[in-house]
C-alpha cells in the first residue's frame, strides 16, 4: 500500500472500523495472504464482498450524496485481486486476478482515475488515442508485425489480407503520399515499410487498432447489461492464463461467439482486422503483442458501460476517430464527419408526423450518426407512447438500417447501435437481434441482370487479386433466411475442404435446399463454392462467406420510407480502377455522365451517383431522402446527368428544396460547398421549378467555422439565412441559376446562347516554371534574350531556378490570372512573358512548330530539350495531344494571338476587360496570351471588343453570370448568357464602346465615376431593370 502512494503520490484514507482503506471513489478490502484460496466462492472472499464492501458503499453513497455505482471495489488477499462494481442495484464481483503487473497496473489506474471512466470521446481519447501509453504500444506491436510479415518472401496470410484491403478500402490520393511525411511525423508508432507503403500501411495500423477497440468496448457493454454470464468482459479475460487470449479474441471476439452467446446475432463478420491473430501460432506466442492487448483490456475494465447517456446523446466513437487520425492524413483522404448539429438539421428536413414504422436508411453511414439521430427520435416517441423495451427493440431493427463498404465504418456503427440501445436489451433478457447495418455497397448491390439468360445473380466481391465471383440462383439470393443457412454450411464446408459435390450433398441433408433444388441449381452453387473454397486454398479461409452474405442482406432490405444521410464526395477519376470498371454499367444506367468533353465522368461526383442508386433502389415511392451533399452538382457542368432528375421511363427524383452553406465552414477542418438537398420520389414528371433555395451566411462579428459542438438552436443564431429560388438556365440539366423570387422573369432576355461571340480559354502549359519566364537581359546584335525560370511556380520539382539565353521570337506577354484584371482596367503588375511554341493543335501546326524550332530556333529548341524529360510527363499533353512535340502546349489557336480580347477570371467576382498587346524584347508591341486561369473572347476590331467588355460588366449581366456558375467555375459564360450582338448602326452601341475603351485608359481617381456610367449605359441597352 505504501509503494502504490509513493508510486502515485497520494494518501489513502484508512478507516478500519468501517473499510481497509479508499481514496476518492475508490474503496479497497485487504484480507491476510492466500485467504481467498484462489476461489469466488471462498469464505473470506465472500466476507469481503457481501459484508465488508457491499455495506461500505451504498453507505458512503449516501454520505457524499453519490450514486453507488459511481464506486470501485477492490479486494485483495496478497495473491489475488478482484473489482467489484454496483449494478442493477447490488454489488457484482468481477473475477479473481491473479497478483501481477498487470493486475496491480489495473489498482493503480482505478486509484488514479478515482472513479468509473464514462465512455465520452474525452475519455476514450486520453485512455486509448495516438498519444496514450495503451495505443502506442498496441498501434507499435501492430506495426512490427505488419512490417515483418510485409518483409517475407513469398506470400503469407498478413500481406494477403493487407493487400486487399489496400486495393478495396485503402485507396491513398496522391494527396495523402505528399502528406506521408508530415503524418509520419504526428503518429506515435513506426512502420518499417517502404516509402509507398507508408501511408496505407500506417493506416492500416489504425484502422486495425481501431476495430479491435470498438469490439472489445462492445463487449463490455453487453456484459456490464447483464447479457452474459459475468459483469466485465475485460476482468475475465484478465483472470485467465495469457496463453488463452488468443484463442478467446479468435473465438468470442473475431469470431463473434461471446455476441451471439448474448442474442446479437452476426455482430462481428469482417474478417480482415483479425489479421493480428495470425502472430499466435503453436510454434509462437509473441508475448509483446499479448502484453499489448491485456494492458487495453486493463484500462477499459475501468469504464462504465452500464449507463452510457453520454454516448447515447453524441457520437463519441466518431469524435474518437477522428483524433486517431492525423488530421493531415484524414484531410487527404477526404475524411470529414458530419457535425452532430449538422445531422440534427438534415433529419428534421425528414419531418414526418410520426417516426413510429417510418423506416429509415442510411447508405454510407460511417459511424453511425444519422441512425443514432433517428434511433434517439424514435425512441423518445416511442417511450411516450407507451411501447414496450421489446417493442421498441422490434421497431427499430425493423426500421432503421445503415450500409457502408468500409469494414471499420461498419463495425464502429454497430457499436454505435448497439450503445443506443443497450438499455432496452437489458430489459428483454433473451431477446434476439441482429442489427441492420449491413457491409454493402450503395452503388454496386446484387441484382440480375437483365442481359441474363440464366435465371442468376450474378455479383463480384474482392480486389483483382481475389476476385471472387458469386453466382446464386434468384429465388435463393431472395430469400435471406434460406441463404444465410446455405452460406453458414458452406463456410463450414470450406473450413473443412471438402469437395463440391460433397458440399452440396450438405446442403439436402440439412434442408437448405430441397434435392430437386439441388439439381437444377448444382451449376451456380458449385461454381461459388468452387470459387471460395480455391482462395481458401490459398489461405483465405474464413472470410468470404461472412463477407458476401451482408452484399446479398441489403438486396432484400426493401423499400425505405426515408433515406438520409452524408454519401462520400469523390470524384470519380479517384475511385480505384477496379472499382470504377464494377460500377460504370450503374451511371451508364442513369445516364449520370455528362455530354459536356473534358468535364463528364472524370468531374463526376460519386455522391450524385449514389443519390440515384439508393433512391432507385431503396427508396419508397413518394419517400423522401435527405442527403447532405456538395453544392457543386446543382451547378457544374459535370454533373448534368445529376440534374436530369429522372431515375428511369417513369421514376423521377424531385428535388423539393436546398440550403446552401458554401460561404460557411460547416466542417471545420476542410473548405468544402455544402448543402443540405431534399428530394421525393415520384412516379408521375412534374415541374419542380422554383425549387425553394436558402443561402446561408455568416452573421456579424461571427466567423465562417461553424463549431461543431453547437446546437442546431446555436447555429442559426450565428448565421444569416435569405430565402431565394432555383430554375434551370437552360434546357434539362443545365445549371442553376439561383436568383431572388422573380428575378428569373425580370432576366429572363439574358437566357439563351450568344451567337456571334464564343468563350476561349487561355493556354494550358502544365509547367508554369519553365513557360512563364522573366527576361533579365537582351543581346540585339545576336537577337537574344536572356531568361530566367520560375521554380517557385508549380508543385512540381523543375531543379533550380535557371537562366538561359534564347530567341524571342516565341515569346509573349502574359496574363497570368484574376489579379492582372478587373472591370475595364488591366491591373497586371508583373512582366512575365510566356513561350508558345505552336499556333494551334493540329498536326500541320505541330509540325509548324518542330520545323520552325529545328530550323530557326536552335536555343529555344535546346532549352526545352533540357526540360524534355518534365514536359513529356505533364498530363495535359499524355492525355489531350497525342501527336504534339513534346514542348507543345494546349488550348491554342488563331484566336490566341488576335489583337484585341475580352478577358475574365475563371475564378473570383465576375468584372471583364479588353487587353491589347505589350512590348517584347527585341520584338516589339506583340498580343497578351491569357493563361488557362483566364476566359476570353477574341476580336479583330476594337469598337466590338469594348462594347461586349461594357455589357459583361452591366449589373445584370453580372448578377445573372453568378448566379448559375460556380465561383471557381466560370468559364465559358456564353454557352447560357445571349446578348445583343454589336450594330455599329447603333448610337447606343458606339457610345457605350467609346465609354469603355475611355474606362480603360482614365486616372485612377476617375475610374469609380467612369465605370458607374459604363454599368448604367450597358443596362440601359439591355433594357433590364
Amino acid at each position: 500500500m505504501s509503494a502504490i502512494q509513493s508510486t502515485l503520490n497520494i494518501t489513502f484514507d484508512l478507516e478500519r472500523g468501517r473499510r481497509d482503506s479508499s481514496y476518492n471513489n475508490i474503496i479497497i478490502e485487504f484480507k491476510g495472504k492466500g485467504f481467498f484460496n484462489g476461489r469466488a466462492n471462498s469464505a473470506k472472499f465472500r466476507e469481503a464482498m457481501d459484508d465488508r464492501l457491499a455495506k461500505y458503499i451504498p453507505r458512503l453513497a449516501q454520505e457524499q450524496r453519490l450514486d453507488p455505482s459511481d464506486y470501485i471495489g477492490i479486494a485483495i488477499d496478497g495473491n489475488h485481486i478482484a473489482f467489484a462494481q454496483w449494478l442493477n442495484g447490488g454489488l457484482q464481483a468481477g473475477p479473481l486476478l491473479p497478483l501481477s503487473a498487470t493486475s496491480v497496473g489495473l489498482v493503480c489506474a482505478a486509484i488514479k482515475a478515482g472513479y468509473r471512466r464514462a465512455v465520452t470521446n474525452q475519455n476514450l481519447i486520453a485512455d486509448f488515442g495516438p498519444a496514450s501509453p495503451a495505443g502506442i504500444g498496441l498501434m507499435q506491436e501492430l506495426a512490427d508485425l505488419l512490417s515483418t510479415a510485409l518483409a517475407e518472401e513469398g506470400g503469407n496470410k498478413i500481406t494477403m489480407l493487407f493487400q486487399e484491403w489496400r486495393t478495396l478500402y485503402g485507396q491513398i490520393s496522391d494527396a495523402a503520399r505528399r502528406a506521408a511525411e508530415a503524418c509520419q511525423a504526428e503518429l506515435r508508432f513506426q512502420v518499417a515499410v517502404s516509402a509507398d507503403l507508408l501511408v496505407p500501411a500506417s493506416l492500416f495500423i489504425i484502422h486495425t487498432y481501431n476495430s479491435l477497440l470498438m469490439k472489445l468496448l462492445a463487449a463490455e457493454i453487453i456484459a456490464s447489461h447483464g447479457l452474459t454470464a459475468f459483469p466485465s468482459f475485460s476482468q475475465n479475460v484478465l483472470a485467465q492464463p495469457a496463453a488463452q487470449l488468443p484463442t478467446t479474441l479468435a473465438h468470442d471476439i473475431e469470431g463473434g461467439a461471446y455476441f451471439n452467446a448474448a442474442g446479437i446475432k452476426g455482430f462481428v463478420e469482417e474478417a480482415i482486422f483479425s489479421w493480428y491473430l495470425s502472430a499466435f501460432t503453436d510454434d509462437q506466442t509473441n508475448e509483446p503483442l499479448l502484453t499489448a492487448i491485456r494492458t487495453l483490456l486493463a484500462r477499459l475494465s475501468l469504464y462504465r458501460t452500464d449507463k452510457l447517456e453520454v454516448a447515447q446523446a453524441t457520437d463519441v466513437l466518431k469524435s474518437f476517430y477522428q483524433n486517431l487520425v492525423p488530421d493531415v492524413l484524414r484531410r487527404s483522404l477526404g475524411e470529414f464527419y458530419t457535425p452532430d448539429w449538422l445531422v440534427k438539421y438534415s433529419v428534421d428536413k425528414v419531418a414526418p408526423a410520426t417516426w413510429q414504422g417510418v423506416r429509415a436508411l442510411d447508405p454510407t453511414c460511417g459511424s453511425g450518426s444519422f441512425l443514432l439521430e433517428v434511433i434517439r427520435r424514435k425512441r423518445q416517441q416511442a417511450q411516450q407512447a407507451g411501447l414496450s423495451a421489446g417493442e421498441q427493440l422490434d421497431e427499430l431493427m425493423q426500421t432503421v438500417w445503415g450500409f457502408d463498404l468500409n469494414p471499420l465504418a461498419v463495425q464502429t456503427a454497430r457499436v454505435n447501435y448497439l450503445i443506443a440501445v443497450a438499455d432496452l436489451l437489458a430489459q428483454v433478457p433473451g431477446h434476439e437481434i441482429e442489427v441492420p447495418v449491413l457491409l454493402a455497397d450503395a452503388v454496386y448491390s446484387p441484382a440480375r441482370q437483365p442481359y441474363e439468360t440464366e435465371d442468376v445473380v450474378r455479383y463480384r466481391v474482392g480486389s483483382e487479386v481475389a476476385d471472387l465471383e458469386v453466382v446464386l440462383p434468384a429465388t435463393l439470393s431472395l430469400d435471406r433466411p434460406r441463404l444465410d443457412q446455405v452460406f453458414t454450411l458452406l463456410g463450414a464446408a470450406v473450413e473443412l475442404d471438402k469437395e463440391p459435390a460433397d458440399a452440396l450433398a450438405t446442403l439436402v441433408t440439412h434442408r437448405a435446399i430441397t434435392a430437386a433444388e439441388a439439381q437444377q441449381w448444382a451449376g451456380s452453387l458449385t461454381q461459388t463454392y468452387q470459387n471460395v473454397l480455391r482462395l481458401h486454398r490459398r489461405n483465405w479461409n474464413g472470410i468470404w462467406f461472412r463477407i458476401v452474405r451482408n452484399f446479398f442482406w441489403s438486396a432484400t432490405a426493401g423499400e425505405f420510407d426515408v433515406i438520409i444521410g452524408n454519401p462520400p464526395w469523390v470524384r470519380w477519376a479517384s475511385l480505384p480502377p477496379l472499382y470504377r470498371e464494377r460500377v460504370k454499367p450503374t451511371c451508364e444506367q442513369y445516364d449520370i455522365f455528362s455530354s459536356t468533353p473534358f468535364s463528364g465522368g472524370n468531374s463526376l461526383d460519386i455522391s450524385g451517383l449514389i443519390t440515384y442508386t439508393v433512391a432507385d433502389k431503396w427508396l419508397k415511392p413518394n419517400g423522401k431522402l435527405v442527403f447532405v451533399l456538395t453544392q457543386t452538382l446543382f451547378q457544374n457542368p459535370s454533373s448534368e446527368g445529376f440534374r436530369r432528375f429522372q431515375i428511369n421511363a417513369s421514376t423521377y427524383l424531385i428535388p423539393r428544396e436546398i440550403d446552401d452553406l458554401k460561404a460557411l465552414k460547416p466542417f471545420a477542418d476542410a473548405s468544402n460547398s455544402t448543402a443540405v438537398a431534399v428530394f421525393e420520389k415520384t412516379t408521375v414528371p412534374e415541374d419542380p421549378y422554383p425549387v425553394a433555395y436558402r443561402v446561408w451566411d455568416r452573421s456579424e462579428k461571427n466567423s465562417r467555422t461553424i463549431p461543431a459542438l453547437l446546437s442546431p438552436a446555436e447555429v442559426m443564431a450565428r448565421v444569416m439565412v435569405t430565402p431565394l429560388e432555383a430554375r434551370p438556365v437552360g434546357g434539362l440539366g443545365s445549371p442553376w441559376a439561383i436568383l431572388p423570387a422573380g428575378r428569373h422573369q425580370q432576366l429572363a432576355a439574358l437566357q439563351g446562347t450568344c451567337d456571334w461571340v464564343q468563350g476561349r480559354k487561355g493556354i494550358t502549359a502544365d509547367l508554369n516554371g519553365i513557360y512563364f519566364v522573366t527576361v533579365d537581359a537582351e543581346n540585339a546584335a545576336s537577337n537574344r534574350v536572356q531568361i530566367t525560370t520560375r521554380p517557385e511556380a508549380g508543385r512540381t520539382d523543375i531543379g533550380p531556378k535557371r537562366q538561359f539565353w534564347i530567341e524571342p521570337d516565341l515569346l509573349y506577354p502574359l496574363l497570368k490570372g484574376a489579379s492582372d484584371i478587373g472591370p475595364c482596367r488591366l491591373t497586371r503588375a508583373h512582366n512575365l512573358f510566356t513561350l508558345v511554341p505552336n499556333q494551334g493543335i493540329s498536326r500541320q501546326q505541330y509540325a509548324t512548330a518542330e520545323n520552325q524550332l529545328a530550323v530557326d530556333l536552335p536555343l529555344t529548341a535546346r532549352y526545352f530539350q533540357h526540360y524534355s524529360t518534365a514536359l513529356a510527363r505533364r498530363s495535359t499533353y499524355r492525355l489531350r495531344m497525342p501527336g504534339a512535340p513534346f514542348y507543345a502546349v494546349y488550348s491554342v489557336g488563331s484566336y490566341t494571338f488576335a489583337p484585341y480580347k475580352v478577358v475574365w477570371a475563371e475564378q473570383g467576382t465576375f468584372g471583364a476587360a479588353v487587353v491589347t498587346h505589350a512590348p517584347v524584347p527585341l520584338q516589339g508591341e506583340k498580343p497578351f496570351v491569357p493563361d488557362h486561369k483566364l476566359f476570353f473572347a477574341d476580336f479583330d476590331h476594337p469598337e466590338p471588343a469594348y462594347y461586349l467588355c461594357g455589357l459583361l460588366n452591366a449589373p445584370s449581366v453580372k448578377e445573372y453570370i453568378e448566379s448559375h456558375n460556380i465561383s471557381i467555375q466560370l468559364g465559358d459564360v456564353f454557352k447560357h448568357l445571349t446578348l445583343p450582338a454589336f450594330d455599329e448602326q447603333n448610337p447606343q452601341h458606339t457610345a457605350l464602346s467609346a465609354l469603355v475603351e475611355q474606362t480603360h485608359s482614365c486616372d485612377q481617381i476617375d475610374y469609380p465615376g467612369f465605370l458607374q456610367l459604363v454599368k448604367d449605359t450597358a443596362d440601359a441597352i439591355l433594357v433590364v431593370s
